[in-house]
């Protein structure tokens, strides 16, 4: 977008569009990011003819919110930054440790849930470890994934990514577990029907029914964009979610440390997970 298309928004339009966001997604946004809101935003007020911030809000807001244009506002200011293995010594430990040791304890069907998958690289990240380490013949997995933007679901679901989808990875992992076409590469179907993907915002008040139990919870750098109170809900709703002992993991710049004590946290070689405590919270 060109620096002459960008409307200006002042702080008290900024301090009403970010009420709205985090009503209908527990996002905050500080008052340095004001610039990001400008750069993301502009594009749908010139599209919808609006002269500034001002105008934008009242036709959210008025006669009463229009969940279209809600979704619409939501999908643009969300952060959807990943890529194929990122942070990979948690999913390598996941795969290499958690799944064989509850295996040990009997265990042969298995729910891991990307809480904040964006377009779905984590997903199938976490399946194609599994069957690197030949354990998807092996035992009944199901890897959902979920996120707030409509958009990069679809592309999810799709299973459709460009290059820049694998940075770092080798063209030989590329070549075994993808096909080209047109410089998109299209995840194989054997490793798709093994997700399900669905567009949903942490706060719903069904989400527990939604989600059911799983055993393992990858929430990688999300709580960051939650304040205190939106972290503390959050982690609560993985907690009844989690099965007994079952194991969250979040980004590595993030902790909860004043968070919730619901939780131990244990560290292994390039990163660390929390464990439910069975029955902490009552």
């Amino acid at each position: 977008m060109f620096e002459s298309n960008i409307i200006k928004i002042n702080d008290d339009e900024f301090f009403e569009l970010i009420d709205i966001i985090y009503k209908f997604s527990g996002l905050t946004f500080k008052n340095s990011k004001k610039y990001l809101l400008e750069y993301k935003l502009s594009g749908i007020l010139n599209e919808k003819n609006f002269a500034s911030f001002k105008d934008y809000i009242y036709f959210l807001k008025y006669p009463t919110f229009n969940k279209a244009e809600i979704k619409q506002l939501i999908n643009s200011v969300s952060i959807n930054e990943t890529y194929f293995f990122r942070e990979k010594s948690q999913i390598d430990h996941v795969v290499n440790n958690i799944i064989p040791a509850l295996v040990k304890n009997g265990k042969k069907r298995f729910r891991i849930w990307s809480a904040a998958c964006s377009s779905g690289e984590e997903v199938y990240s976490i399946l194609m470890s599994l069957n690197e380490a030949g354990l998807l013949n092996r035992y009944n997995f199901e890897v959902l994934g979920t996120d707030i933007n409509s958009n990069t679901i679809a592309k999810a679901i799709k299973g459709e990514y460009n290059k820049n989808s694998f940075r770092g990875e080798q063209n030989s992992f590329i070549s075994k577990y993808f096909t080209e076409k047109n410089s998109l590469y299209y995840i194989r179907d054997d490793i798709k029907k093994l997700t399900a993907f669905h567009t949903i915002n942490l706060f719903e008040p069904h989400i527990k029914h939604m989600i059911g139990k799983v055993d393992i919870i990858f929430c990688r750098n999300l709580l960051i964009y939650f304040d205190l109170e939106g972290k503390k809900k959050i982690t609560e709703i993985f907690f009844d979610i989690l099965d007994d002992n079952g194991i969250l993991l979040l980004g590595h710049a993030e902790t909860l440390s004043r968070v919730s004590e619901c939780y131990l946290l244990s560290n292994f070689k390039g990163g660390s997970l929390y464990t439910k405590v069975r029955n902490k919270m009552g």
